[in-house]
């Protein structure tokens, strides 16, 4: 076990660090009960309880964040169920949590390798936040043609068969609700959204087949018992003539009763069969009638209505989703989880991944679960890319590259606004360019926001020396 105070490895008997002294009882039973939780997690989804499943990964979380296994575990399943984001947000944690001997290093990189399937995630999630959008504006039948989209690139995604399926069930079809209901039940049975709507529709009583339909009893089939004849002695006939005559007379009287007596009766009878027909096509032929004169009715109403529909989408403004926004958060994060392949840290160019992660903006993610992810490499990244700035700018002041020193500073300090040595030598960038407005508003952040640092005092001394 590692200590959590220190780092120091303890054995597995003791219960107090070696090196800091530290209580770990209280520790070893929350890992424990994290690893119950785990273990219960991953038997729920196994038999697809994976609503079951998220809810007791999650608790085990809640006790040990640093429980790659469940936290990789609890991604499969968010990916399963077609939230791609929040799969891919736990596998990225995960990572940063055990660099090496990872699991979370092949989902990803299965992932990855396919530009193909994540740019088909990536359809996935703006069709479906774009159908949800028009279903709250009450564009049911936009929504469905989207969601219906959605559904075909990603039949896993289980919000979207379940928003299918409501929006079937506002429009009275309901036998299209059921089907999408049953797909959405054989991905997570213990859903209970999913089984709120069956139980809304009345179909919890009956189990739910592939295609939506009842299951029928089996029939059962009785078996009778063999019957047993009693077998006869075996005696050898002579040969009797009446015999063969009986039976030609026999077969002469069964076909003149055939000919005089049946012939006649099912001639009569398919007579009687025909005009019954007849009579049951001419009503058919008048019903069918009337129906026609009925749908050409519907079918002005409808192209009524498909005209006006379309003079209400023309009117909508069409929102346009940024799918940079996802594509440079996912560059950023494949940037640094690819410096982290040899699982050291110092290999990781802090730099680069800042560059790719600062065009991404913030406030236009939907999802948390990329927001979370965004500040998780923000805090990653972030201050180590403005250390390495902040070396390659003092460098070129040393140099009397004052001009070059100023752009790599800057950067440094946008990173990081609380490296004071960044702001410092800004201010005595501009002062060696006789730029001595900008050196002494630079000289007044030091002083100001650093006045406990060893920089203050020099900013106070340059600051007095140009006043």
């Amino acid at each position: 076990m590692i200590c959590p105070v220190c780092g120091n490895d303890v054995a597995a008997k003791r219960n107090r660090c070696e090196r800091c002294g530290e209580d770990l009882t209280i520790y070893r039973k929350m890992y424990l009960l994290s690893n119950k939780y785990y273990n219960e997690g991953l038997e729920k989804a196994k038999v697809r309880d994976l609503s079951g499943a998220v809810l007791v990964l999650k608790k085990s979380l809640e006790l040990n964040k640093k429980n790659t296994n469940a936290r990789n575990l609890l991604g499969l399943i968010y990916y399963e169920v077609g939230e791609t984001v929040s799969a891919l947000s736990e596998w990225v944690i995960s990572k940063h949590f055990q660099p090496k001997d990872n699991d979370a290093d092949e989902y990803m990189e299965s992932l990855q390798s396919n530009p193909t399937k994540l740019d088909t995630l990536n359809q996935t999630i703006k069709r479906y936040n774009s159908a949800l959008s028009s279903a709250k504006q009450g564009n049911d039948d936009l929504a469905i043609i989207q969601l219906k989209k959605v559904t075909n690139l990603n039949p896993h995604f289980v919000k979207a068969l379940q928003l299918l399926a409501l929006l079937y069930m506002k429009n009275g079809e309901t036998d299209k609700a059921i089907k999408c209901l049953a797909r959405a039940n054989k991905i997570d049975v213990s859903n209970t959204t999913t089984l709120r709507y069956l139980h809304e529709l009345g179909e919890m009583s009956a189990p739910v087949r592939d295609d939506g339909k009842a299951a029928d009893k089996e029939n059962v089939r009785k078996i009778q018992e063999p019957t047993v004849f009693p077998q006869s002695t075996y005696k050898e006939d002579k040969p009797n003539v009446w015999v063969f005559v009986n039976l030609i007379l026999g077969i002469a009287i069964g076909i003149l009763g055939v000919f005089f007596l049946i012939v006649p009766t099912v001639e009569n009878s398919y007579k009687n069969k025909l005009k019954n027909q007849e009579v049951e096509y001419s009503a058919e032929l008048n019903k069918n009638s009337q129906n026609v004169s009925s749908l050409e009715k519907d079918k002005t109403d409808l192209q009524q209505k498909v005209k006006d529909l379309q003079a209400q989408i023309d009117g909508f403004e069409v929102v346009e989703y940024d799918d940079t926004i996802y594509n440079d958060l996912f560059k950023s994060v494949k940037l640094y989880m690819d410096d982290l392949t040899d699982g050291s840290p110092n290999k990781v160019d802090y730099e680069k991944v800042a560059d790719a992660l600062v065009k991404v903006k913030p406030d236009k993610l939907e999802k948390q679960e990329a927001k979370d992810l965004y500040e998780e490499i923000k805090d990653a990244t972030y201050v180590k890319a403005s250390e390495d700035l902040y070396d390659e700018g003092h460098s070129l002041y040393s140099n009397r590259k004052y001009d070059e020193a100023l752009d790599t500073l800057n950067r440094a300090y946008e990173f990081n606004p609380d490296n004071v040595d960044a702001v410092y030598f800004i201010g005595r960038s501009y002062h060696q360019l006789s730029d001595y407005e900008n050196a002494k508003k630079y000289y007044n952040i030091v002083i100001e926001q650093f006045p406990d640092s060893k920089r203050a005092n020099e900013a106070q001394e340059k600051l007095a020396g140009i006043e």
